[in-house]
């Protein structure tokens, strides 16, 4: 069996996205052809690599939620491989999605997933659903500490790759499947402010003390909405 993983996050170097389709390669059994495809910030991939990817048997897309949508960058790739996808005879294939996204609710990904959906049954291929996970920069931070997945708080998202590696390899349809971390949301807002805003706005010069409260925001959007 041959299967594509596109990695469509626009983020260059490591990516949550890519971290998500690492793991699911290693729970791929041996035997089958696996091609990496990182799509980047590019404008697409040439055409030899389009036939490749319409040629394969199963097609997994792995990106990031942008405004509850595709990054425009897989819209474009995905509008160049649907003519591949329609002037091949087969309709055997299957796409996939792994869909990973900031907010803590893994749900937040199901408009997306209805746009796959809707692509799929344009070009002419099957939908296999997949996995919509939330609060995706935790997974950053705890792969780049070299946390196993298969312990606290990502296990679900494990045994949910497992799953999904066995059902494509059998060439069947998944369900979709929306993860959320096992911890509590109250935590996960708690992490987010003082393990990723904080610091990210330290790194950008600013103090926390100095930052606007949420009230002046409102009342200087109200006012005027090009203060943003």
């Amino acid at each position: 069996m041959k299967i594509s993983l596109i990695n469509a996050s626009p983020k260059m170097g490591d990516s949550n996205t890519g971290f998500l389709l690492d793991a699911l390669a290693r729970h791929i059994a041996a035997g089958h052809a696996l091609h990496r495809h990182n799509l980047g910030r590019g404008k697409g991939f040439p055409a030899e690599i389009l036939r490749e990817i319409a040629a394969d048997d199963a097609i997994v897309l792995g990106f990031p939620l942008y405004v509850d949508a595709l990054p425009s960058s897989l819209t474009a790739l995905l509008i160049a491989l649907e003519d591949c996808l329609k002037t091949e005879s087969r309709h055997d294939r299957t796409v996939y999605a792994i869909i990973n996204n900031g907010f803590y609710e893994g749900r937040q990904t199901c408009i997306a997933f209805e746009i796959v959906q809707n692509w799929c049954e344009r070009a002419g291929v099957k939908f296999g659903g997949g996995i919509g996970q939330g609060a995706d920069e935790t997974i950053g931070i705890l792969q780049k500490k070299k946390v196993p997945w298969r312990v606290w708080p990502f296990g679900r998202t494990e045994r949910a790759l497992i799953a999904l590696a066995r059902t494509m390899e059998e060439g069947a349809p998944f369900g979709i499947r929306y993860l959320t971390p096992a911890f509590p949301k109250f935590l996960f807002c708690f992490l987010a402010t003082h393990f990723f805003w904080h610091p990210l706005a330290k790194k950008n010069g600013l103090h926390i003390k100095t930052l606007p409260k949420k009230e002046n925001i409102l009342m200087r959007t109200m006012h005027d909405p090009e203060n943003l």
